[in-house]
């Protein structure tokens, strides 16, 4: 909690920070206590603790303390030996808040357990390893492969993408030095290999970018790959010969092409059939792109000069873009490849599709659309997305007729009167979700719908959210929230307590932040309209901002948190896994969940009066369902993934580079799919339409034995169920009288957000 002092006793504070040299020169730590008695402070010195904590003390109390997470939160720089980033530039400051969870993440992934031996990332098309003999490209779709079945009719377990060496782009010279991350912004990373104080090779890694691009000062340039070249520029390969040029179109053994460009004439001797270098040294670009069309050749021959290196985001109310950081020459635009979901929103007078060029797959995305920006203008996509909207009521309340039909008063009683408890030892996620269940039955209570004019049951509800909500609100659990001084966020200390890095689902290494936070963020924006009066609403509403601002700050000011810790506005959804290496890259195994903290943050935004984060919540969680929409709910007409995935119509984990249809707790199919169904609030309808519940359920759920077999005392029926009623609200409401519960769901919600189904 930060300390409220009085501006009286300010100025004598003020007075003491002028000490602040003196003190640094000395080497004595100042402590600034304060005695409250009759209002009078008394204040005392002593030089037990650090100078650098004694003056953020004092800054606490001098400044808004409402806004510092040091303030709020205890610090902890646990994580220098808990999880530490590797192969950050000496010139990154300390004080820069590091990015734990974006696509790029296993550049700088932790040695923490770590062993994958070459940590890839996907810009898409390409996957990109760096070595120490170079920068290594490869098209991941050509290594598709497929494994296990899925238990449903046609259905494969997952797809995956074999590592390869396509092309890679070195330097004759050996070096052991490893590639350091030197720079980032909001959709790109670059990083440099240092050779000696002017020789170096760097290169930029961007989401959907057409060409890997390597730069190179005062280096010999090798280019090599482990296929065998066929032919340069449609000569058949000649060993000992050597090619001068600027462009060298490669065609190798396993069917591929590849366009490699120089910025000035190189002159490539063929050392082997997988090996081409200079000896003199380079400095300049070497670009490479897979081709497969005479036309594909061309678009390149046009638009190879314009080198994207990253690039910043634009947010506004209805739209969202990327403007472009390039080098280079862009007069005729820049060549980039978008997603699918991109296409659709794409405002044409900031870039268009190059008409002539094939689509390229990437990993687990589908078929990617080459786009060229408009030429002589700065590049820039601008994305038109259509707002979600955002009620903490279903859209249609349920009838009178149904109210009385399920009972719902009677259930929202026995609910409301039953024992409401969080252990001060549990999980934030599982805490959370008992945060978020229980405040649902005060919005509930509140509804005239089911309470009518009586609000007894809301004034006991109230009571009960207020105590409840009080651990948390006081961090008072025994594994409290910490502010990160190392990566710059909250998280819990039980991963070191424990020295357990998956401890509450990996928690303290950022895994699943936005699940975990959404539900007490969606329970702070309930109580907020339910209980506008409650005792602490004021502290609750000060933790759950900075609880926002971990996973989703959005202020490129604010040196207290990364810009969008989880979420990737080039693909539309967040990712779950934090800051130690995956094989297989980042995932997101829970697109419900995910959609829930979007859903909280707009609603926060509302009942607290904040526009502008009930608009950015808005957006964010528009952007959320329409990739939801495209990539993880798969209906019949979906083309992103092969038939043998669409049939088991959700992907399971989805990583950047395999779909496993499975979860991280359990491979039973019922888990696999109920993960996608939680939380059940108003917004779920707009995620989960009627023809994906209705092809989910035809195709797989209503075959499966916990659902054939009435498996009542199996709580994953009520999720499935509850689901159910976006098309046989019915059945859905008669079998949610009796089936046990989820952890997070109520009889009296279940039935609630049944009853206001209607097709």
């Amino acid at each position: 909690m930060a300390l409220a002092v009085p501006k009286s006793t300010r100025s004598v504070f003020r007075t003491l920070i002028g000490l602040r040299g003196l003190v640094a020169v000395a080497g004595v730590a100042l402590v600034v206590v304060i005695v409250v008695q009759a209002s009078t402070p008394t204040i005392a010195m002593t030089n037990e603790i650090s100078n650098a904590a004694a003056m953020q003390s004092l800054n606490c109390l001098l400044a808004d303390a409402g806004t510092s997470p040091r303030c709020n939160f205890p610090s902890s720089a646990a994580q220098s030996w808990f999880a530490p980033p590797r192969n950050l530039h000496p010139s990154i400051r300390h004080d820069v808040p590091i990015p734990t969870n974006r696509w790029w993440g296993n550049l700088i992934s932790s040695p923490r357990e770590d062993t994958v031996p070459e940590k890839r990332v996907w810009t898409n098309p390409y996957a990109v390893v760096l070595l120490p003999q170079g920068v290594i490209v490869s098209f991941p779709y050509g290594t598709r492969y497929f494994d296990g079945a899925s238990g449903n009719v046609g259905g494969a377990k997952s797809y995956s993408h074999a590592y390869s060496k396509d092309v890679t782009i070195g330097a004759i010279t050996s070096s052991s030095q490893s590639f350091q991350v030197t720079s980032w912004d909001d959709l790109g990373v670059t990083v440099r290999q240092e050779r000696a104080a002017d020789q170096w090779l760097e290169t930029s890694l961007v989401s959907g970018m057409a060409y890997v691009t390597a730069f190179y000062s005062k280096l010999p340039p090798r280019v090599s790959t482990e296929h065998a070249i066929v032919s340069i520029n449609e000569a058949p390969l000649v060993k000992r010969s050597t090619v001068t040029s600027t462009k060298f179109v490669l065609r190798l053994s396993n069917g591929q092409q590849w366009a490699v460009y120089t910025s000035s004439p190189l002159t490539l001797s063929v050392v082997t059939d997988r090996m081409l270098q200079q000896t003199d040294l380079f400095t300049g670009t070497i670009r490479v792109a897979l081709v497969r069309t005479p036309q594909d050749i061309a678009a390149h021959d046009k638009y190879n000069g314009c080198i994207v290196t990253g690039g910043n985001l634009t947010l506004n109310r209805f739209d969202y873009g990327f403007q472009w950081a390039t080098t280079g020459s862009c007069d005729t635009g820049l060549l980039h490849f978008a997603l699918a979901h991109h296409a659709t929103i794409l405002t044409p007078d900031t870039a268009a599709p190059v008409e002539t060029m094939s689509r390229l797959e990437s990993a687990t995305r589908g078929a990617m659309t080459p786009l060229a920006t408009i030429a002589n203008q700065p590049p820039q996509w601008i994305l038109a997305e259509s707002l979600v909207p955002v009620e903490l009521y279903p859209r249609q309340r349920p009838s009178r007729e149904r109210i009385q039909q399920t009972r719902l008063l009677a259930h929202l009683k026995a609910d409301i009167d039953a024992p409401w408890t969080m252990s001060v030892d549990g999980s934030y996620y599982f805490n959370g979700k008992l945060a978020q269940k229980y405040a649902s039955l005060c919005l509930m209570a509140s509804d005239r719908a089911v309470v009518g004019a009586d609000d007894s049951l809301l004034r006991r509800c109230q009571t009960k959210l207020t105590d409840v909500l009080k651990l948390f609100t006081s961090n008072a659990f025994t594994h409290r929230l910490v502010y990160d001084t190392v990566y710059k966020g909250i998280v819990t200390t039980q991963g070191f307590d424990e020295a357990n890095t998956y401890a509450d689902f990996g928690n303290t290494i950022y895994n699943d932040h936005h699940y975990h936070f959404g539900y007490w963020v969606a329970a702070a924006a309930i109580a907020n309209v339910v209980h506008p009066t409650m005792p602490g609403l004021a502290a609750l509403n000060q933790r759950v901002s900075f609880l926002i601002r971990d996973v989703a700050n959005a202020d490129a000011a604010d040196a207290d948190f990364p810009m969008f810790r989880m979420f990737d506005w080039f693909k539309g959804h967040s990712y779950s896994h934090g800051v130690t290496a995956a094989v297989d890259g980042k995932d997101l195994e829970s697109t419900s969940e995910d959609v829930n903290f979007y859903y909280a943050m707009a609603l926060f935004g509302q009942a607290t009066g904040d526009v502008r984060l009930e608009r950015l919540g808005r957006l964010m969680l528009s952007v959320n369902v329409r990739s939801v929409q495209t990539y993880f709910l798969m209906t019949t007409s979906n083309e992103i993934h092969p038939p043998s995935i669409k049939v088991n119509h959700v992907p399971g984990i989805y990583f950047d580079n395999k779909v496993h249809y499975t979860t991280w707790f359990s491979d039973a199919r019922k888990s696999i799919h109920m993960i996608q169904m939680l939380p059940v609030t108003p917004v779920t309808e707009y995620v989960r339409t009627k023809q994906f519940v209705h092809e989910e359920w035809t195709d797989v759920l209503s075959k499966l034995p916990v659902v054939q077999h009435d498996q009542q005392h199996d709580a994953a029926l009520s999720l499935l169920y509850l689901n159910y009623a976006t098309v046989h609200p019915d059945v859905a409401m008669a079998k949610l009288q009796t089936v046990a519960l989820d952890d997070g769901l109520t009889r009296a919600w279940a039935l609630y957000m049944a009853a206001s189904r209607y097709v």
